[in-house]
């Protein structure tokens, strides 16, 4: 009974300690299933059950991840859900939004300032005929 019991013990330890390392090292957004505190909780309570859970089921990583349909991560950052709760969309309209104002009033002034010139244009013009209208080809002052 011992000689079983030994290498049962080992097996165990070995599995939770490569269990417990790989669990501390995975970031938090990779774990799968329970929050990675409650992970850690259960491989070093129940040693080799929580190990072997871990590896097959614990993170993106492991064996049955990939295989294993149903199981969504509890853990990590979550997405919003819709784009008014994103705050880099939002931040993007503010970005459009003051870019579209700016350039709206760029094409007011650059309007306003060609009326202008024309304006003076049209100044200068008729001021020129009638400076060629008088009979001397001087101001009449």
């Amino acid at each position: 009974m011992p000689r079983l019991l030994i290498p049962l013990i080992l097996v165990s330890v070995g599995v939770m300690i490569y269990a417990l390392i790989e669990a501390i090292s995975t970031p938090s957004d990779r774990v799968r299933i329970m929050p990675k505190g409650v992970w850690i909780v259960v491989i070093v309570l129940i040693p080799l059950v929580g190990g072997v859970l871990w590896l097959l089921f614990g993170n993106q990583n492991s064996y049955l991840a990939s295989t294993v349909q149903g199981f969504k991560k509890t853990s990590g950052p979550a997405r919003p859900t819709r784009p008014d709760d994103d705050d880099d969309f939002l931040r993007s309209l503010d970005i459009q939004r003051a870019q579209q104002k700016k350039a709206e009033e760029l094409r007011k002034r650059e309007a306003e300032l060609r009326r202008r010139e024309e304006q003076l244009k049209s100044n200068n013009d008729s001021d020129t005929d009638d400076d060629t209208d008088s009979p001397n080809g001087q101001n009449p002052a």
